[in-house]
This record gives structure tokens, C-alpha cells and sequence, in this order.
């Protein structure tokens, strides 16, 4: 039986997106009525939690429970606002693109023969 991993990962990478739109999204947000600051709060808050629950259920000293938590927290906390930030940057540019004299300019092409009409036909 061969396994395709190019089905998988494109289903988890539809998950991984469907997860990122219920977290970041305003109109399908369960928690959509609370200003986004409190939402990161909220997120970071939960990692903390689940970090602190896996560390006890996997680590078993206290020694690797402290550093195996301190890195748990710590990653997640990275990719949260890795995650938040990189889709407010995308957010943005959307925006800014919507309110620019560049609306239409799609390919290469577009943006060089409109930098050319920019420049009064120079060549």
C-alpha cells in the first residue's frame, strides 16, 4: 500500500489554514466581540496552559519538567505572535493595496509599461 503523502499534507495544510481563519478572522471568531489585544492574551494564556498539562503528563524529574516547559511556553508563545503578526502584515498590505493607484497591475509586464507611462514614454 504506497502512502500519499502529497494528499496528507495538502489536508493538513487546508486544517492548518481552516484553525488560523477561526482564530483570525473576524466574522467566524467565536470570540470576535473581544478586542484583538485580549484575544493574543487569550491564545498565549491557553498555550501556557497546555504546555504546563503536556509537561507533567510527558517529562519526569522536575528538572526536565522546569526546561521542558520553559521551551514548550517559549516556542509556542513565538509562533502565536509569529502567526499573529504575519497575518496583520497581510491584512495590511491587502488594505493598502485596495487604497493605492496600483489596483490593476498584476504581472511584470502591467508594472513596466506602467512605470514607462509614469515616466512619459522614456526609454
Amino acid at each position: 500500500m504506497k502512502f500519499d503523502y502529497e494528499f496528507y499534507w495538502s489536508e493538513l495544510s487546508w486544517k492548518i489554514y481552516d484553525v488560523a481563519t477561526i482564530l483570525f478572522d473576524d466574522t467566524k471568531n467565536d470570540i470576535r466581540s473581544l478586542p484583538k489585544t485580549v484575544r493574543l492574551q487569550l491564545l498565549t494564556t491557553l498555550s501556557v496552559v497546555w504546555s504546563t498539562a503536556f509537561s507533567f503528563l510527558v517529562f519526569e524529574t522536575y528538572y526536565s519538567i522546569t526546561y521542558g516547559w520553559g521551551g514548550l511556553v517559549i516556542g509556542h508563545i513565538m509562533v502565536i505572535i509569529a502567526a499573529y503578526y504575519t497575518f496583520y502584515s497581510f491584512k495590511n498590505a491587502k488594505e493598502e493595496r485596495r487604497n493605492t493607484q496600483y489596483k490593476n497591475i498584476n504581472t511584470y509586464d502591467e508594472c513596466y509599461d506602467f512605470l514607462r507611462k509614469k515616466d512619459g514614454n522614456k526609454q
